[in-house]
């Protein structure tokens, strides 16, 4: 194993998971050596990981999923003993999850979005596929002529939605109500969600939903595209969609339920700040150093519009019968829009680097300044729970990109790296891997700009 002149480390010849830890301590060895990050490419060090689709990973879009090869690179480097928890307070759809109950491990998951929550549960939980061919029969046979159904609250529908569209859905979301049991509705509730984009009038190209406007795109290629999806949306066919999509879903859901051994995934609440194992005040929290391993990838500062982009399936599934879209945004870390009255207070941490970029934030824009630097004000209490939790001795895989500010660099990585410091934990190393089209949405505005790289945090308690 050798080290490159440009920093990244050769593992063409890695031929299976045997040198997993090898590897891992050759890295630590390496960057305490040269002091510097090192550059690696995930695809490599675990090369016997096919890029494609496994299991239950594809079940639904999501933006912006972790890379299924770095927590395997770390289960497979970290942990021999098969009654580890592994821990994702940012767990999104569950790649994490899903990765450490192959390997028979219990993981736990916390996430913000409900829409995450429940492709994360649906991904980890293994059904029986003569069940769901049957109960899927019976959704396609069932009445379609139905009156009674409601129309959900999703914001601006007519927008979204031709009325053939709006009111097939209606009808297939009570059909599926109707018609599946209790243990396997949320699988097609999930292939429901799925399809949502896919007969709407949203640009299919962009994560959150943006109206498919033809003449947008330069290319004649793209324009003649767009215009015959446009035309493909005025015919198509809710039902056919969906059989098409759950098929697929269960044949991704046999791969799953034939590995033996599986462990346990829970997605135990939807606040990283606080761990507990209920969405409840008074609910017990999860235990202090009962945690084997982290491995998370956290939202990045204003740069994924998470719930927007969930905006669909929010509203189809239910969701906002008695919330609002706003009202998840707000428990999102990451996210951009805060009452006037708190954008003239100017957020410290008593860490200069820190500290003078918020600063210096603050005299051009103190919006932007204040979503940064709130941005890590939760993250630094998320930091301090992954702490409490974590065993001592055991490792904390943070992933986390850097981005721009105003035009500036706004170097996130080493500000979470100071704040992990601060509560204790000790930086074995840093990695960096190149995005290869993680599904990000990189242009955001004129004050917040592109993510081109992830950096891994590798954290000792």
């Amino acid at each position: 194993m050798s080290i490159l002149k440009k920093g990244a480390l050769d593992t063409s010849n890695q031929e299976d998971a045997k040198d997993t830890s090898i590897i891992f301590n050759e890295l630590i060895y390496s960057y305490k050596v040269q002091n510097k990050p090192i550059e690696v490419d995930f695809r490599k060090l675990v090369n016997w990981v096919p890029y494609s689709d496994s299991e239950t990973h594809y079940i639904h879009k999501y933006p912006a999923k972790l890379l299924k090869h770095i927590p395997i690179f770390f289960l497979n480097a970290n942990l021999t003993n098969k009654t580890a928890t592994i821990l994702d307070p940012f767990c999104g759809t569950g790649t994490v999850l899903l990765e450490s109950i192959k390997k028979g491990y219990k993981s736990i998951g916390t996430d913000a979005n409900p829409i995450a929550r429940l492709i994360a549960k649906v991904k980890t939980t293994p059904l029986e596929v003569t069940e769901l061919k049957n109960e899927l029969s019976a959704i396609m046979s069932a009445n379609r002529h139905l009156n009674n159904f409601k129309t959900p609250n999703v914001t601006n529908i007519d927008l979204w939605f031709l009325p053939h569209v709006k009111s097939d859905l209606s009808v297939l979301k009570k059909i599926i109500d109707s018609n599946t049991s209790t243990k396997n509705r949320d699988f097609f509730l999930v292939c429901f969600s799925n399809i949502l984009k896919k007969v709407s009038i949203a640009d299919p190209n962009l994560s959150v939903p943006v109206r498919l406007k033809p003449e947008k795109y330069k290319s004649k290629d793209l324009k003649e595209k767009a215009s015959t999806r446009l035309e493909q949306i005025k015919l198509i066919n809710v039902f056919q969609v969906y059989e098409s999509q759950a098929r697929e879903n269960i044949s991704r859901m046999q791969k799953l339920a034939s590995i033996n051994d599986l462990g346990i995934a829970t997605v135990i609440g939807n606040d990283a700040k606080q761990l507990r194992y209920d969405y409840q005040e008074n609910a017990p929290e999860l235990k202090r150093e009962s945690v084997d391993l982290i491995i998370t990838s956290p939202p990045y500062a204003g740069a994924q519009k998470y719930v927007r982009a969930s905006s669909f399936s929010l509203g189809w599934l239910g969701f906002c019968e008695t919330s609002t879209l706003k009202s998840f945004e707000n428990e999102s870390i990451g996210r951009e829009h805060y009452p006037t009255s708190l954008i003239s207070k100017k957020i410290s941490f008593g860490i200069n680097e820190i500290d003078s970029r918020i600063s210096e934030i603050y005299t051009t824009n103190p919006l932007r300044a204040y979503i940064n630097g709130n941005y890590l004000r939760e993250m630094d209490i998320a930091i301090k729970e992954m702490y409490r939790v974590l065993k001592a001795g055991k490792y904390c895989i943070i992933v986390i990109g850097n981005n721009e500010v105003c035009g500036k660099p706004f170097n996130t990585q080493l500000y979470i790296n100071l704040l992990a410091e601060r509560h204790g934990f000790s930086t074995e190393m840093k990695l960096v891997d190149n995005i290869h089209s993680r599904g990000l949405m990189t242009k955001r505005n004129k004050t917040a700009s592109i993510i081109n790289s992830e950096w891994i945090l590798v954290l000792k308690k």
